[in-house]
């Protein structure tokens, strides 16, 4: 009887494997071999399913090494626990960032849903190069908070998103936010601060724009009473799209430093931005910006994730160090 089952759901899980029933995200890659890396690779991916699958169907035998990475949960044996456990791994998205800082001034862990800090934007729409109209409804909690773009039946706009922003404006210290942007070409993710004449300030804005186009790179920038033009290219070492990753930034009176996974990777030091701002996340397809973002193809819906958020006040990081 046990055999049986055991057949049973076996056949149900790879059944469901071919009919997409459980999706795998694009590879996930990895700094060292580890748990569900089963052709050790660096990439947690569907090549890793297809080996475990021929595995359980008696198609292939393990190697020892091969075995341990395919023990998912540790229990010394490799059976449909460890397939379900695999798949799972895969379409959450691994997590490759810094842990979340609890001791921040400001936490808003998105992981556990909806956050006071933070509200939706809309419904309306910035206009200009954003082709979409911000709406709540465009805003999801899943295991963390999930930005799609759709289209728009009512015909207001082309297209609808969301956009999350703090409620208040935070001044110089440390921010930081773990997400996976949206990998398609006319689509920009960003991660920033802003303020500007809508709130009776000059525009101020400190940027992580990813690029759909090219998610192994992160586009940084910042403006100063409406002064950008400091744009620089960030070479990631990775593909974000390929799991969870820490982006962050120091912002002090005389400086800018962004940071990747817990490492200054880039810091300028001019005409500086001075206003508080808000905290800001989105996802959107541009308009009228091509030879920025490439043209959108139209292909939604289109989904980015964000773990967490967090702001650390000047006061706390120098009782920190």
């Amino acid at each position: 009887m046990k055999k049986k089952m055991f057949s049973y759901i076996c056949s149900i899980l790879i059944l469901g494997n071919y009919l997409n029933l459980f999706p795998v995200s694009a590879d996930s890659t990895t700094n060292e071999v580890c748990l569900g890396d089963i052709n050790s690779d660096h990439k947690i991916n569907e090549k890793d399913i297809l080996i475990l699958r021929d595995y359980l169907h008696n198609r292939k035998t393990f190697t020892k090494q091969e075995f341990i990475l395919a023990d998912i949960n540790e229990d010394l044996s490799v059976n449909i626990f460890d397939f379900v456990l695999l798949k799972k791994k895969i379409s959450d998205g691994i997590d490759y960032g810094t842990s979340i800082n609890n001791s921040a001034d400001m936490v808003a862990d998105l992981r556990k849903g909806r956050n006071f800090y933070f509200f939706p934007s809309g419904p309306w729409t910035n206009g200009g190069c954003f082709d979409c109209g911000w709406t709540s409804s465009n805003i999801a909690f899943n295991k963390a908070m999930e930005i799609t773009i759709t289209n728009d039946a009512s015909g207001k706009y082309h297209y609808l998103s969301g956009e999350y922003r703090s409620a208040i404006n935070y001044s110089y210290g440390y921010y930081e936010c773990s997400m996976i942007p949206i990998k398609a070409d006319g689509v920009d993710t960003g991660f920033f601060t802003y303020t500007g004449p809508s709130e009776g300030d000059p525009w101020d804005e400190i940027d992580f724009e990813f690029l759909g186009y090219d998610t192994t790179k992160v586009q940084l920038n910042y403006y100063t009473d409406g002064v950008g033009e400091h744009e620089y290219m960030l070479d990631l070492g990775f593909d974000a799209m390929e799991g969870y990753h820490t982006y962050g930034f120091l912002w002090l009176e005389d400086s800018i430093t962004w940071y990747v996974d817990g490492v200054a990777r880039y810091t300028v030091t001019e005409n500086i931005p001075s206003n508080p701002s808000k905290i800001m996340v989105n996802a959107w397809p541009g308009i009228g910006v091509d030879t920025w973002l490439k043209p959108f193809s139209g292909d939604v819906p289109l989904t980015a994730k964000f773990q967490w958020i967090t702001w650390t006040s000047l006061e706390t990081l120098s009782k920190e160090n």
